[in-house]
C-alpha cells in the first residue's frame, strides 16, 4: 500500500506547481483579449485549471491522511510541511479567485468581435482574482522539491525558513499586484515604465542565480569530507538507556567510548583479536588480483578477484575450526580488506578499514584468525570501497557445517546472485557463474541443498521451478520446522541468504531470478533437459513459514536501549557533489550519531523506510530477532537474521544481546547507498578504535 499512496502523493506534488503557474498566465491575460468570446473562453480555463489543482490538493491530503494511518514517520516533517503551504494557500483561491471568475464565465456578447468594456477588463486584472493563484504557485514549490528539503530534526527550522520565504515572497506578490492593478486602472500615471520593469526583473534574476551559485560552491566545500578523522569522533544515540561517560571521545586516535562514571580501562579494537595460539584447523589463502572475466554471454568484466575467479573460492570449515585466512593485495594502487558478513568473529577480525584496521596496501599481507562458533551459510567480501571492490569482484562464498547435521544431504551447491558492469552489455546479473542459462546433471532421488547468496545491491526473487522444496535456513539460521513450498518466489534483499533443499525428480529442475528469468541454472539427469522458470507465484511469506520456537526474549520483553532509524533520501551536497543523499534520521555519515551500548544489555531497534528504495540493514558482529514487520509479529519459525531487508514502507521491530564488545559498522548493504551516506556504528562501552578514516592507510569503509 504504502508505495502507491506515496506514488500517488508524488505526483500529485508534481503536477500541482505546473497547474498553478498555467492558471497564473491564464488569468493574467484574461483583460488583454480583444473580445469578449476570448475572454471568457480564458476565465473557462483558467476554472479548469484551478478546479484540477484542487482536486490534486486534495488526492495530496488524502495520500498524507492514508500514510499517516500507516505510521505517522511517514508525513511528519517535510510532507507535513509543504501540504500545509498548499492548503493554505488554496484557501484564498477558492474564496476570492473563484467567485470573481464566475461572472467572467458568464459574458455574454452580442457577435464574436465584441470588445470587452472597460469594467469588464477591471474585473479580469483586480488582484482579489489574480494574486491568490499567483501565491498558490508559489506555495506548491516546496511540494515540487520536497526531496530538495532536509527531514527529521532540521525539518522544523527548514518549515520555519521557508514559511519566512514564502511569506516575503507573497507579500512581494501584493505589492506588485497593487501596482500593476495601479498602472492598468490608469490611477497612478508615475508607476515605472514597463522597460524599467523588466530591467529590474533581469537583475532581480541575475542575483537569485549569483546567490545559487554561490550557495552551490559553499554546499560543495562544506559537505567534502575531511582528509582524516576518526570513526570515534562525533554524537552519540544512548537510546534511552542510561548515559555513560564519553570523555574519552575526542575525535582522536584512539579515542573512544570512556566508561560508566570513568570506571574501567578503554580496550582498543585491535586488541581484540581471535586466537593467536594454536595450530589452525583449515588455513587458506585468498589473493586479490584483477583479471579480465567473460561470461556465459560473451560479455566482458575488467574484474578484480580473489584468487582469479568469480565469484572467489569457496571456503568450507567445519564449527569448532579454528580458520585462518591470508589475505595477499596484487591489485595496483588499490588497498583491500575481507570482511566475513554473518560470521561474529571478534571485532578486531572484522575487516572494516579505518574501523578495524588499516586496508591491506598493494604488495602486502594481512592474516585473519577466528574459530568458527557458528554455522550455516556465510560470505565473504572486501569492506574497503566496497561501493566499487564488491561490485568487481572481491566476494565469495563461505560456509560453515555443523559438527553433527541435522540433515544430510547428497550435494551441497553455493549459488551467488550477482549484478556485473560489463564492457559491451552494460550492467547483467548472474545467478551462479553466468548470466545465462545453465545445465548441470543431477541424478534423480539426489538430496539437494542450494546455498542462495545475494552478492548483489539490489533485491532479488528467487524461483524453484519443477519440484516442490523447502527454505531451511535464512541468513545461515535453521528455521523451525519448514513447510513444503511449490511455485512461491523467495525474496533476497542484498547480503541475504537461504537455504533451499529439495528432492531431485527424473524431471528437470529450473532455478531462476524472476528480474532475468531467462538465466538461471537448469537441473535435469542428462544435464540438457529444459524447463520454463515460472516466476508468477507470490512472495513467501517468512513470518508465516515454519513453526513457532522458543527465544530468549522477545517483542514483549524488557529492553535496556531502543534505538530508531528512519531512513529517507535527501537531495544536496555530499562529499563535494550533488547527490541525492540516503539519510539516516536526516542524518549522513559521518554525522549520523553513533549507537551507544553496554555488554550484556537486551537492544531494540527499529527501522522505517519512507523512501522509494529497498535498505538492506546489516548489523556487524550480531544476529538480531525480528520481532515485528509493519505491526505484525511472526507467526511463524523465529527469523534470525544479520541483514533485514527494509522495502519503501515497510517498519521492521528486531532485538539482540550486546554480547560481542567492539565498534560494530551499522550500514546499507546497497553499497551505493553507504556510499551515499547510509552509514553509523554501534560501540560498546569501554571500547576504542585507533583507525582512521582516510590518511596514509587511505581507509575508505564504504
Amino acid at each position: 500500500m504504502y508505495p502507491t499512496v506515496d506514488l500517488l502523493d508524488f505526483i500529485c506534488s508534481l503536477l500541482l506547481l505546473p497547474l498553478w503557474v498555467a492558471a497564473v498566465v491564464v488569468l493574467g491575460r484574461m483583460h488583454t483579449r480583444k473580445t469578449v468570446r476570448r475572454m471568457r473562453v480564458l476565465a473557462k480555463a483558467g476554472h479548469v485549471l484551478i478546479v484540477i489543482a484542487g482536486v490534486l490538493v486534495a488526492g495530496r491530503i488524502a495520500a498524507c491522511i492514508g500514510l499517516a494511518t500507516l505510521d505517522w514517520m511517514f508525513v511528519s516533517d517535510r510532507k507535513l510541511g509543504t501540504l500545509t503551504f498548499m492548503v493554505l494557500a488554496t484557501i484564498p483561491v477558492l474564496a476570492l479567485t473563484l467567485p470573481r471568475l464566475r461572472p467572467l464565465r458568464r459574458l455574454t456578447y452580442d457577435d464574436r468581435a465584441q470588445a470587452p468594456t472597460d469594467a469588464q477588463r477591471a474585473a479580469a486584472y483586480e488582484p482579489a482574482l489574480v494574486l491568490p493563484v499567483q501565491v498558490a504557485a508559489l506555495a506548491a514549490l516546496p511540494g515540487m522539491l520536497e526531496r530538495y528539503l532536509p527531514p527529521y530534526q532540521a525539518a522544523v527550522a527548514t518549515f520555519l525558513v521557508t514559511a519566512v520565504l514564502l511569506g516575503l515572497l507573497s507579500a512581494v506578490l501584493v505589492v506588485r499586484a497593487r501596482r500593476r492593478y495601479a498602472r492598468l486602472a490608469g490611477a497612478n500615471p508615475s508607476l515605472p515604465s514597463r522597460g524599467r520593469v523588466r530591467l529590474v526583473r533581469l537583475g532581480v534574476t541575475a542575483v537569485v542565480l549569483l546567490v545559487l551559485a554561490a550557495l552551490s560552491m559553499v554546499g560543495i566545500q562544506n559537505s567534502a569530507l575531511p582528509e582524516t578523522f576518526s570513526m570515534m569522533q562525533g554524537n552519540h544515540d544512548f537510546g534511552g538507556g542510561a548515559e555513560f561517560d564519553t570523555a574519552a571521545h575526542s575525535g582522536h586516535a584512539g579515542g573512544g567510548p570512556g566508561s560508566a562514571g570513568g570506571a574501567g580501562e578503554t580496550v582498543s579494537v585491535d586488541q581484540m583479536k581471535g586466537p593467536r595460539d594454536g595450530v589452525p584447523d583449515r588455513t587458506f589463502t585468498l589473493t586479490a588480483e584483477p583479471k579480465q572475466v567473460r561470461l556465459g554471454s560473451g560479455a566482458t568484466v575488467d574484474a578484480w578477484t580473489f584468487n582469479g575467479q568469480v565469484p572467489g573460492p569457496e571456503l568450507r570449515v567445519r564449527e569448532g575450526d579454528l580458520v585462518q585466512v591470508t589475505l595477499v593485495n596484487k591489485l595496483a594502487d588499490m588497498p583491500v580488506t575481507i570482511h566475513w558478513h554473518g560470521v561474529d568473529v571478534p571485532n578486531g577480525e572484522d575487516g572494516v578499514a579505518g574501523v578495524t584496521q588499516d586496508a591491506v596496501a598493494p604488495g602486502q599481507s594481512y592474516t585473519y584468525r577466528w574459530r568458527a562458533t557458528e554455522t550455516g551459510t556465510r560470505w565473504y567480501h572486501s569492506h574497503q570501497q566496497a561501493s566499487e571492490q564488491v561490485i568487481r569482484g572481491l566476494f565469495g562464498p563461505l560456509v560453515i557445517e555443523p559438527r553433527e547435521p541435522k540433515r544430510a544431504v547428497d550435494t551441497d551447491i553455493p549459488v551467488l546472485l550477482h549484478d556485473w558492469d560489463t564492457a559491451d552489455r552494460g550492467r547483467v546479473s548472474t545467478l551462479g557463474e553466468s548470466d545465462t542459462l545453465q545445465h548441470r546433471p543431477l541424478a534423480p532421488g539426489t538430496k539437494v541443498r542450494l546455498r542462495l547468496i545475494n552478492s548483489g545491491q539490489t533485491t532479488k526473487w528467487v524461483t524453484v521451478t519443477g519440484v516442490p522444496y523447502r527454505v531451511t535456513a535464512y541468513d545461515g539460521t535453521d528455521l523451525n520446522e519448514p513447510g513444503e513450498v511449490s511455485g512461491a518466489r523467495l525474496e533476497l534483499g542484498g547480503a541475504n541468504r537461504y537455504d533451499v533443499e529439495f528432492t531431485m525428480p527424473a524431471t528437470p529442475v529450473r532455478v531462476a531470478e524472476a528480474s532475468y528469468p531467462d538465466a538461471g541454472i537448469a537441473f535435469s539427469a542428462d544435464g540438457r533437459g529444459e524447463v520454463a522458470a515460472d516466476t508468477s507465484g507470490p512472495v513467501l511469506d517468512m513470518l508465516g513459514y515454519g513453526a513457532p520456537a522458543a527465544t530468549p526474549f522477545d517483542a514483549g520483553s524488557s529492553f535496556d536501549r531502543t534505538f530508531s532509524l528512519v531512513f529517507d533520501v535527501w537531495l544536496g551536497f555530499y562529499n563535494g557533489a550533488f547527490a541525492l543523499r540516503q539519510t539516516i534520521n536526516g542524518q549522513v555519515f559521518p554525522d549520523a550519531p553513533m549507537h551507544m551500548v553496554r555488554e550484556g544489555e537486551l537492544i531494540r531497534m527499529t527501522f522505517l523506510n519512507r523512501g522509494d528504495e529497498d535498505h538492506p540493514m546489516h548489523i556487524h558482529g550480531h544476529h538480531f530477532l525480528v520481532l515485528s514487520k509493519n505491526g505484525n509479529r511472526p507467526s511463524g519459525s523465529p527469523i534470525w537474521l544479520d541483514t533485514v531487508n527494509v522495502r519503501p514502507g515497510d517498519r521492521y521491530e528486531i532485538g539482540f544481546r550486546a554480547d560481542n564488545p567492539g565498534v560494530w559498522m551499522d550500514h546499507c548493504h546497497n553499497f551505493l547507498h553507504t556510499r551515499l551516506g547510509m552509514v553509523l556504528h554501534l560501540a560498546y562501552q569501554n571500547v576504542s578504535s585507533p583507525y582512521q578514516v582516510g590518511g596514509t592507510a587511505h581507509n575508505h569503509p564504504d
